[in-house]
């Protein structure tokens, strides 16, 4: 099964599970069908945006499933286009229409399928040394937007999920707002899933868009050690 199906699902049963609905099985169908599409990426996006509106997802939830069609393009849409693809004015413009959304899961989606990649283990220092600085120090956006994190770093490797969530009501301010309850969670190594959903059901500030942030990233990992 395409990896974005997968990931797709994941978000959405946490979702659903979160405000106690069933999943609708004909939006996982018509994610995975467009997924699959070889229609043009922007138009892609107006067909997603059509179905979040269809099924009345949650903004914030629905940019998560942006992300998944967008970390789609770039593992899969993108072999079919071709490395010059990303030097063509159809690429501009997609740019330009896209620079303001997503989330922060994207970076980490990616983080992880390099992981994948170079056949090592996902880790909070790996993706803070490694990914977002590589050789560079952080720059003064990186910083603000991971400074809870980056001044926390020894806390949440090393603490438990108690922890992570008095870091996380500490930092009620930090530029990641939401995300940062299930960035930290994910990364805490102590704990099982069930545990790890369960803190944001009863810690998180929006336990329905967590939780689907938690599931994309623990299911990732999980296709990435398969793939292994």
């Amino acid at each position: 099964m395409l990896p974005a199906i997968m990931i797709t699902n994941a978000l959405l049963n946490a979702y659903y599970t979160s405000i106690q609905q069933e999943t609708p099985a004909n939006f996982k169908e018509k994610l995975g069908a467009l997924y699959l599409s070889d229609e043009p990426f922007l138009k892609k996006i107006k067909q997603l945006d059509l179905l979040i509106e269809e099924f009345k997802l949650q903004d914030d939830v629905g940019e998560l499933v942006f992300d998944v069609l967008l970390y789609n393009f770039f593992s899969e849409d993108s072999q079919r286009l071709g490395e010059s693809f990303f030097e063509s004015k159809e690429w501009e413009q997609i740019e330009s229409s896209i620079i303001e959304r997503g989330t922060e899961m994207m970076n980490l989606m990616l983080y992880l399928s390099e992981c994948n990649d170079s056949n090592i283990e996902s880790s909070l220092d790996d993706y803070l040394d490694e990914y977002l600085t590589g050789e560079e120090d952080f720059d003064t956006e990186e910083f603000e937007v991971y400074e809870a994190i980056i001044k926390n770093r020894d806390a949440i490797v090393e603490g438990d999920l108690k922890t992570i969530v008095e870091i996380a009501e500490k930092n009620s301010n930090s530029m990641l707002f939401d995300q940062l309850l299930p960035i930290m969670v994910f990364f805490e190594t102590q704990s099982e899933v069930d545990e790890k959903f369960e803190t944001i059901r009863q810690s998180g500030t929006n336990p329905s868009f967590q939780n689907a942030f938690l599931a994309v990233l623990l299911e990732l990992n999980k296709i990435k050690v398969n793939l292994n």
